[in-house]
């Protein structure tokens, strides 16, 4: 078993060019592919355990320091960073890279895969542009989850980290840029109180619809704890998050 795993981790790479996990599909990296998925991680296994929990259906990419996953990134453009805080020498070298990124390309999905659970290192990382923060030590099918709301543009938070008293953007905290008018409306209703047919009565549609918008709106929001979602519903109805 260790032999074959030995056989199949990525070759090393060098400072300017990262190693192509799936050479038989190079034709999509071309052009930017939004199924490609870059891992910089100075950890080998790392990326060969993000090519196995996400799948064949997955393209992906790995480089192991700093200045090949930039360059990794320009050359490839793929549709989700996975990206580790910490490398050899660089304490969190991989904030630098999130500022490069996203100077670079305002709308990189980027998900920080990292061990750091300190919520004012998460806030940096946030507001250097990382959509996602997923800690490393999460099940295994934690990672496709967080890949799909990041691709999608999603904010994707580790339900572990405590982020209460951390300034954040506003996007971050209210996921102002993905909630609809509908929306917003039903989680505001929610927030007052109303059950979902007495929203249904205000929003005149059916209970299966208000259903659907709160679902997705918890989507969108990243949240998974029915407190979370109750909690950011209040919020609503009070008026601390305001679309505005």
């Amino acid at each position: 078993m260790a032999a074959r795993l030995r056989q199949a981790l990525p070759q090393p790479v060098d400072a300017k060019f990262a190693t192509r996990l799936n050479p038989l599909k190079h034709n999509a990296f071309r052009g930017g592919s939004l199924s490609s998925i870059l891992v910089v991680d100075d950890h080998p296994i790392i990326a060969e355990a993000c090519r196995i929990v996400l799948g064949d259906v997955e393209d992906v990419v790995a480089a192991r320091d700093v200045p090949s996953g930039y360059d990794a990134f320009l050359e490839h453009r793929p549709g989700v960073v996975i990206l580790d805080l910490s490398f050899p020498g660089e304490a969190l070298g991989g904030v630098d890279l999130l500022h490069r990124i996203s100077s670079d390309a305002p709308l990189a999905r980027i998900l920080v895969f990292s061990m750091h659970a300190d919520a004012n290192i998460v806030a940096s990382a946030i507001k250097a542009g990382a959509i996602g923060y997923l800690l490393k030590d999460s099940p295994p099918d934690e990672l496709p989850k967080a890949v799909r709301q990041v691709r999608l543009g999603h904010r994707y938070v580790d339900e572990r980290i405590n982020l209460r008293g951390v300034t954040l953007p506003d996007h971050v905290v209210s996921g102002k840029a993905t909630l609809t008018r509908r929306e917003r409306e039903a989680l505001g209703l929610l927030g007052q109180g109303h059950s979902y047919p007495a929203i249904a009565d205000e929003l005149a549609i059916t209970p299966r619809a208000v259903a659907r918008l709160i679902k997705q709106a918890r989507t969108k929001l990243g949240i998974r704890r029915t407190s979370d979602l109750l909690r950011r519903a209040r919020d609503l109805a009070d008026g601390e998050d305001s679309p505005n």
